[in-house]
Formats: structure tokens, C-alpha cells, sequence
């Protein structure tokens, strides 16, 4: 546990855990960017 990045599963569990915090924002998100004119 002390060096959890030499396991490739590991990123992919926390890019996952990242992904899933973000999902609540993606609303937010997205009419920001249409606001900035990106989309």
C-alpha cells in the first residue's frame, strides 16, 4: 500500500473513484462550457 501506482489496476480504481465524484457535476459542467462557447 505504501507504493500503490506500481499496480496498473490501481490507477484504473482511481481514475474510476475520480470519474464517479465528478459525475455530479457534470451538468455544471457542460453549461459552462456551452456558456464559454467550447461546445
Amino acid at each position: 500500500m505504501s507504493q500503490p501506482f506500481k499496480d496498473p489496476f490501481n490507477i484504473f480504481y482511481f481514475i474510476g473513484f475520480i470519474l464517479v465524484l465528478l459525475i455530479p457535476t457534470l451538468p455544471a459542467s457542460l453549461s459552462w462550457l456551452k456558456a464559454t462557447g467550447l461546445i
